[in-house]
């Protein structure tokens, strides 16, 4: 039992690493952004992009996945105010 936890969990680590390295390509591309956008909150641009992450995510993880990218987006609104 603690070996397959132990598996599990090594899983989730190297998960947990290329996520950060896609965050952080994501939040600089985003950042980047800043000076080409009038306003910094396209809420249209923003339902297309949570509907698109709840369609590619499997149905009982639908709503934490739509969680999960909305603060990923507020925090990409946070970094281009910081221009």
């Amino acid at each position: 039992m603690e070996a397959r936890l132990d598996k599990a969990r090594k899983k989730i680590d190297a998960l947990d690493r290329a996520m950060a390295r896609l965050l952080d390509r994501r939040f600089a591309l985003a950042a980047g952004l800043a000076p080409l956008k009038k306003k910094i909150r396209d809420t249209r641009r923003e339902a297309r992009v949570l509907a698109n992450i709840a369609r590619l995510a499997r149905p009982a993880f639908r709503r934490a996945a739509r969680a999960a990218y909305a603060e990923i987006i507020r925090q990409s609104r946070l970094l281009q105010g910081r221009r």
